[in-house]
């Protein structure tokens, strides 16, 4: 077996290069997913020439069979089984004994996302012919890197602050993090500002159906059935809970740093003065806003219920066992209440 990287495996396939066995290990499924789809549009395969198994439902010995089998007129016949170390012990075992003495008929491709017994036999058996590439989820600056690479295919800009944060919310998933770039950009369309933390806040409660406004609307108007309702429904279309904390003390900070430079020189004739929105980096009519909202938070309130967003997004990253939404819509009403 050779083991080689995504990026290599993925120009031997633009190169040409068949090989009996190709093993897909790692939990990023996501970049594995690409990777299939760049196998695909490098052998030009067909309705004849492609075959895809999944191990929950898969006849191995059919499976077997059709990778023995030479491709119709031109072209590589490929096979892909999916989720292959969800195999039980007997169609494992006979995958095992096929993949030591692969056929040269047809091109088979393993997608293994986790450790199992099953995968470690099947990596085991792998002949030497075999190569395999491992595509590991994303850590720390891999993750900001590749968020720039997805805004910036966008066309849009981003700064290091808010690409760290979209890049936190997503816990560096490749997935999520397309989502929400793709949020971003349906948004932003259009937009030659540089993307900030402030925008990335305010798009966590973006998709098809709300605004990206309207949680933040319902927070600051103290309106919190509405405000939970928006939380349901965003957590019901894949929204994680700790997002929407995170996006909730956002509010709250904002809501206090209005409060503090209204109080202050620069919010001079009753906090409308243009230069205290500047200092904040938001217009005057967003910030007349906000400055209206903030009137109904003491700034004890404000102050203590951002420490307490603080907490629940701690109980939330931990093991707590609590239930996550319902430590959601409890913050929710403390602050709104």
């Amino acid at each position: 077996m050779t083991d080689l990287s995504p990026a290599d495996l993925i120009r031997e396939w633009a190169g040409g290069k068949i090989r009996p066995v190709c093993c897909l290990t790692g939990e990023e499924r996501s970049f594995k997913d690409d990777a299939v789809k760049k196998l695909l549009a490098a052998f030009k395969t067909d309705a004849f020439n492609f075959s895809e198994y999944d191990a929950e439902t898969a006849d191995i010995d059919d499976l077997i069979s059709a990778a023995m089998t030479p491709s119709l007129l031109a072209g590589t016949r490929l096979i892909l089984l999916k989720g292959a170390e969800k195999l039980k012990k007997e169609p494992a075992a006979a995958l095992a004994a096929y993949l030591k003495n692969p056929s040269e008929a047809a091109m088979l491709v393993l997608l293994l996302d986790k450790k199992t017994d099953a995968a470690e036999l099947l990596i085991k058996s792998l002949s030497a012919s075999a190569a395999a590439a491992h595509f590991a989820p994303l850590e720390g600056a891999e993750g900001v890197s590749y968020a720039r690479e997805l805004v910036e295919k966008e066309g849009l800009r981003a700064s290091g602050a808010a690409l760290e944060l979209l890049t936190e919310m997503c816990s560096s998933d490749a997935a999520t993090l397309k989502q929400e770039v793709a949020k971003l950009s349906a948004w932003r369309h259009g937009s030659k500002k540089q993307l900030e933390p402030e925008d990335i806040m305010e798009s966590a409660g973006y998709s098809r159906t709300l605004n990206p406004f309207e949680f933040s609307n319902a927070v600051t108007a103290k309106n919190g059935p509405l405000a939970c309702e928006i939380a349901d429904k965003m957590m019901s279309e894949g929204a994680e809970p700790v997002g929407i904390v995170i996006n909730t003390a956002y509010i709250i900070e904002k809501l206090l740093k209005v409060k503090k430079t209204a109080a202050g020189p620069a919010g001079s004739r009753d906090g409308l003065d243009s230069s205290a929105a500047y200092s904040l980096g938001m217009n005057p009519g967003y910030y007349h806003r906000l400055l209206g909202a903030a009137g109904a938070f003491p700034l004890e309130k404000l102050l203590r219920l951002l420490n307490r967003c603080l907490e629940v997004e701690a109980l939330l990253k931990s093991s707590s066992g609590r239930d996550p939404k319902l430590l959601v819509r409890q913050l929710i009403f403390e602050i709104t209440r």
